[in-house]
């Protein structure tokens, strides 16, 4: 079923609304009848207008008015501020914008990383300014980890600009691993905004079942899809609501559950998902730059292998030499530290951000505190950023901090403890995985398992 199943209703509800015979501003469509998606999007092409008739107008000015003097730069000023304010839609252009702007968005509702690419880029294969990409991509509302992600990629590569390919692979990987473990309460959250545009365009708060299998196939929930299909084809329903979506989604979860559950353990598994070294990633970069791996840095492979870890000290592999897994099953106590270690120093182990100064207020100098015996437990020798991390990545909660500092503290392994972090985390508080942060913090606990 084509995405236009609800696009076509929707403007079409839209434009006897707001028929083509006048010009329309931002007050107007301010209004319950247009979806907070399609009010976004005509928002900002009236901001996007509005400056470009601006520039229009600045580029007009002559040497024949002395537009330096003060009294000239206030008027201008009033001037240039006015036009972005009362920007307006023809009524000539009304229908067609209406129509761009009720399929656009349905069409990044349900597919945003495909959409996201085809509209930054214009169907170039031309590297693209980072400004430019952002500046487009706010034409869209909901999901807005897609543009942090971009914004804090940019920042971390030092880029100035991203090929397509570069920009849909970080943007695949984040969505991906932004709900790889969604419950179906949050999945059913997220596809809030699709079901209120269902119910503008159709009067019922209701999504066809083909658009939410393309919702999910485009995050690599394969199961969740399956089992959609499987419902259809059942003759129930063409189309659920999010009471009847809940149950399907908490029945797909379940199998997927117990089908990990009946993996058996592969040695070999262990290994492909063991972390990267620095040396590795640093020569999986390819020269342009633009590899999948650039999408996500050493720290952000987060294993996916499930099966408990393996903690017998004689394991080696066919030669003799230890495996790579065992190589982050066992951390020393921070309180023991051996001076004539042959571990190599942090800088080499560690991004720059590692490497942060401490905040002064982060952490107390009591060595009786007990936080801060935990937090030497969990990162070792790197000092915490306490206020940061609680304010940064726990949304102000201590408590929750501590939580996962107890459960980081007796884990065995750093291919667990990045399932700790990214579950519990990253993805419980929409946490931004680029940010300074959140990359701080990883790299401190990974760090102490390889002291």
């Amino acid at each position: 079923m084509s995405l236009s199943t609800l696009a076509d209703p929707l403007y079409e509800r839209l434009l006897r609304s707001f028929p083509a015979d006048q010009a329309y501003t931002s007050a107007d469509w301010d209004t319950d009848t247009v979806p907070s998606p399609v009010q976004h999007y005509l928002d900002h092409l009236l901001h996007h207008h509005g400056r470009q008739e601006t520039d229009r107008l600045r580029r007009a000015r002559t040497d024949w008015v002395d537009y330096d003097h003060p009294e000239t730069e206030q008027a201008a000023r009033t001037f240039f501020d006015a036009i972005e304010t009362h920007a307006q839609v023809p009524s000539d252009q009304w229908a067609e914008t209406l129509r761009t702007a009720t399929h656009r968005t349905t069409d990044y509702l349900v597919r945003p990383v495909p959409t996201l690419r085809s509209f930054a880029f214009e169907a170039s294969s031309n590297p693209v300014p980072v400004p430019q990409i952002r500046w487009r991509m706010r034409f869209f509302g909901p999901y807005a980890y897609l543009r942090d992600a971009v914004q804090a990629f940019a920042k971390k590569r030092d880029r100035e600009a991203l090929t397509p390919d570069a920009f849909e692979q970080v943007l695949r990987r984040v969505d991906e691993r932004m709900t790889a473990d969604f419950d179906a309460d949050r999945w059913v959250r997220l596809l809030d905004p699709l079901f209120n545009v269902a119910r503008r365009a159709t009067d019922q708060r209701q999504v066809p079942l083909s658009l939410l299998r393309t919702f999910f196939e485009e995050k690599n929930a394969a199961r969740i899809a399956d089992r959609l299909t499987a419902y259809e084809l059942g003759g129930d329903s063409d189309a659920v609501p999010p009471d009847s979506l809940r149950p399907l989604i908490d029945e797909a979860l379940t199998e997927d559950q117990s089908d990990q559950r009946e993996v058996p353990e592969s040695p070999l598994e262990d290994d492909a998902h063991a972390p990267m070294g620095p040396s590795h990633a640093e020569t999986t970069d390819t020269s342009s730059g633009e590899s999948a791996g650039e999408a996500a840095p050493m720290w952000k492979q987060f294993a996916q292998d499930r099966s408990p870890p393996r903690t017998e000290a004689g394991d080696q592999n066919d030669d003799g030499s230890q495996p790579l897994w065992t190589q982050f099953q066992k951390r020393k106590p921070a309180s023991d530290p051996d001076p004539d270690s042959s571990s190599p120093p942090a800088s080499e182990t560690q991004s720059p951000s590692s490497s942060l100064p401490s905040d002064s207020t982060s952490a107390s100098s009591d060595p009786t505190d007990d936080l801060s015996a935990l937090e030497r437990e969990v990162f070792g020798s790197t000092p915490p950023k306490r206020t940061e991390y609680i304010q940064k990545l726990f949304q102000g909660d201590e408590d929750a901090y501590r939580q996962t500092l107890e459960r980081l503290r007796v884990t065995g392994s750093w291919s667990t403890a990045s399932q700790i972090i990214a579950s519990e985390v990253f993805r419980e508080y929409q946490v931004n995985i680029y940010s300074d942060a959140a990359v701080h913090f990883t790299n401190a606990v990974e760090a102490a398992f390889q002291e």
